[in-house]
């Protein structure tokens, strides 16, 4: 069931919705599959990093065919978009994305405030939500290296500076700086549940986590019983998807079929401990 960003979130209730990001409809496929077993909905994502590589313009319609064809209800999410990218995110809604995020956190407040509104109205016109995002993640998006440390010295998010990003942008959905970073981790990351709490306590819209890849079990727990919605996870895929790559390195054969079937088990299988774990294991 094709639905926008705000719709999977209250669907998703209790606990946070996962967002997937994907390279290909196996992948896309594998979250669909795992959100149907669990009733659970789900935001299958592309990351703008990877749009034009992959070909999204042609691939659009297969994922949205599957997200229509699910039993739950499902959005098509373009991740990380930045100012720059402002035609991607025109061109995304066109093919019928229904989830954007904009991400202008590395500006000033005013301009990431400007160019949030702007993507906000922009989306009103083809009945999809937006995400935005306030206070510094580290890392780079898309990219699953291992050299990031626990980004403790990055600066959280400002409550009183994401009431106020809310009330000026409209956004349907805060991604806030807890002490998580894009890729994987040397170590387990300090996740500040006071700031979640504090910023859940300041604005009425569902709170964003990216990054989620290497945070504990406990430590997700912690951040969606402190007002944490929707949790992006992707690093994690790649790292399964290369495991069955290193898996088959010495193999004869040229069943590929049978490598596929093997990446959309693991794939499923991760996905379906996930998001059993946002919605609090209440499967």
């Amino acid at each position: 069931m094709k639905r926008d960003l705000a719709d999977v979130l209250h669907a998703a209730k209790p606990g946070a919705a996962g967002c997937f990001n994907t390279l290909n409809i196996d992948m896309a496929l594998s979250v669909l599959d795992a959100a149907e077993n669990l009733s659970r909905g789900v935001i299958v994502g592309i990351a703008s990093r990877h749009f034009d590589d992959m070909r999204a313009g042609l691939r659009a319609s297969a994922y949205l065919r599957a997200i229509e064809a699910a039993a739950v209800p499902a959005a098509l999410h373009l991740d990380h978009a930045t100012p720059e990218q402002f035609d991607m995110i025109r061109e995304a809604l066109d093919l019928g994305f229904t989830s954007i995020m904009i991400d202008g956190s590395h500006l000033p407040f005013d301009e990431n405030v400007e160019i949030t509104a702007r993507v906000v109205e922009l989306a009103r016109r083809y009945g999809a939500g937006v995400e935005g995002e306030l206070g510094a993640v580290a890392g780079e998006e898309g990219v699953a290296d291992t050299g990031h440390d626990a980004p403790a010295a990055l600066p959280y998010t400002d409550a009183a500076e994401a009431r106020r990003f809310v009330e000026q942008t409209g956004v349907d959905a805060l991604a806030i700086a807890v002490g998580t970073a894009h890729g994987l981790y040397r170590e387990s990351p300090h996740i500040s549940l006071d700031t979640i709490e504090a910023a859940a306590n300041a604005v009425s819209i569902p709170l964003v986590m990216h990054g989620a890849t290497g945070v504990g079990d406990i430590a997700i727990r912690g951040a969606v019983s402190r007002g944490i919605r929707k949790i992006n996870f992707f690093s994690g895929l790649l790292q399964a998807g290369m495991d069955e790559v290193r898996a088959c390195a010495d193999a004869t054969h040229n069943d590929y079929q049978a490598f596929l079937r093997a990446c959309r088990a693991s794939w499923q299988e991760l996905v379906t401990t996930q998001i059993l774990l946002y919605a609090g294991d209440t499967h």
